[in-house]
């Protein structure tokens, strides 16, 4: 036999057994469940947050349109002027409308403006936005 070849038995085994290979799991999964309370608090966070910058979102497309009305003397124009008599007429204004599972309340908006609300659909979170009134 070729003497590279030759495997030595009196070499130390390489490796991990199987206790080491349990120890590292349970550890692993004791870690992770520590972990978890603050994961979960995590993506709460985010939703608010998500929420709240999909309101302010709302807020600016509602302004931005009532300045675009004001420069066109209220007359509806394509990219400049929408005609927004409700709440729920935002959706329109938005670039992708609203992302699924959002909903803004119908309510009419007075000629000086008024407050709208986003609701998130899946658990009733809701964000005030200012409602502007447009587009004669």
């Amino acid at each position: 036999m070729h003497p590279r070849l030759h495997r030595r038995t009196n070499l130390p085994q390489r490796g991990f057994t199987l206790v080491e290979q349990l120890a590292a799991v349970a550890v692993a999964g004791t870690l992770s469940v520590a972990a978890l309370p603050g994961l979960v608090a995590l993506e709460q966070q985010a939703q608010s947050t998500a929420l709240a910058s999909l309101a302010a979102s709302a807020g600016a497309a509602m302004v931005l349109n009532q300045a675009g009305c004001m420069v066109t003397d209220q007359q509806a124009s394509p990219g400049k002027c929408q005609p927004v008599r409700d709440c729920a007429d935002v959706a329109g204004l938005l670039m992708t409308g609203l992302p699924a599972g959002y909903q803004v309340q119908a309510q009419p908006l007075p000629a000086q403006g008024g407050v709208c609300t986003l609701v998130r659909q899946q658990d009733g979170g809701s964000a005030r936005f200012p409602g502007a009134a447009a587009g004669g």
